[in-house]
């Protein structure tokens, strides 16, 4: 299968899917209900450390990903809805597009190794010899590097770093500090302890609805409130082979160069909106 610009390879299992990302302007945001957190006092609980070795020991496995991501929330003042597609390979490799209905995507993300080119195809405008959390960063608020996206939407953050500190609270919580510096916390669903939220420093993560290991919605949302999306994972595939070519993007020879200060004033998230 062909990219709709530059005639660049797209991922490989998505034969025929239409994507649209659009983007509302709103003077006034209802704040969604906020993720629970436990509260009181902890206690220790060393046991938790098992948990959660257990309940992510499927992550070492976990090389690539495909799927569409149905997003909703907003960055700052903008509310943001649609969807894109993704794919991402451990080693800091992304590829990310959001097409428009009709016409050329809105925008092509493709990295390798975290150096990011990002493609507006619309606009005929480029950016280069940058990196995928700062792109992501003038993109959705979030500065996330492509291993951390990878991770994020899998629920595997700190999976792996040599957890410690195991914590419990009353209802049913546990946590632990992961040798990232994440505090990960964990709930028994359906008689499997799984990861159900994350404190990461700036941002955080919550999950839910885990079939098979991976949860199909994730909240990741900024600490300060300004930045709260949440994507529903569809058409999850995990460790499939993914081209290449795919975390390349072929420019055309007319398009302008940009930086990303003009990629804030460009908000390519808002070209479909009428």
């Amino acid at each position: 299968m062909r990219g709709a610009a530059g005639n660049s390879p797209v991922l490989p299992t998505r034969p025929t899917i239409l994507l649209a990302v659009l983007l509302a302007v709103a003077s006034a945001q209802c704040a969604a209900r906020l993720p629970q957190r436990p509260s009181g006092t902890p206690s220790d609980a060393p046991g938790a450390v098992e948990l959660f070795t257990a309940a992510t020991a499927h992550c070492a496995r976990l090389t690539t990903l495909t799927a569409e991501l149905g997003l909703s929330g907003h960055a700052g003042e903008e509310s943001l809805r649609g969807r894109i597609i993704a794919g991402l390979e451990a080693g800091g490799n992304v590829r990310l597009e959001g097409v428009a209905p009709f016409g050329p995507p809105v925008f092509i993300l493709a990295a390798r190794s975290e150096q990011a080119t990002l493609l507006l195809p619309r606009e005929r405008r480029v950016l280069q010899s940058t990196t995928v959390s700062a792109v992501l960063e003038r993109l959705t608020g979030l500065r996330l590097s492509a291993d951390e996206l990878r991770q994020a939407l899998t629920g595997c953050l700190g999976a792996g770093t040599g957890a410690t500190e195991g914590r419990q609270w009353p209802g049913g919580w546990r946590s632990v500090r992961s040798g990232t510096g994440e505090t990960i916390f964990l709930r028994e669903q359906a008689g499997v302890w799984a990861v159900t939220a994350v404190d990461a420093g700036s941002w955080q993560a919550d999950y839910a609805d885990t079939l098979n290991a991976y949860p199909r919605t994730v909240r990741l949302r900024s600490t300060d409130g300004r930045v709260d999306l949440i994507a529903r994972v569809q058409q999850l595939e995990i460790n499939t082979a993914i081209e290449p070519a795919a975390f390349e993007v072929s420019i055309p020879a007319d398009a302008e160069p940009m930086t990303l200060d003009e990629l804030r004033a460009v908000a390519p998230l808002r070209t479909t909106q009428p």
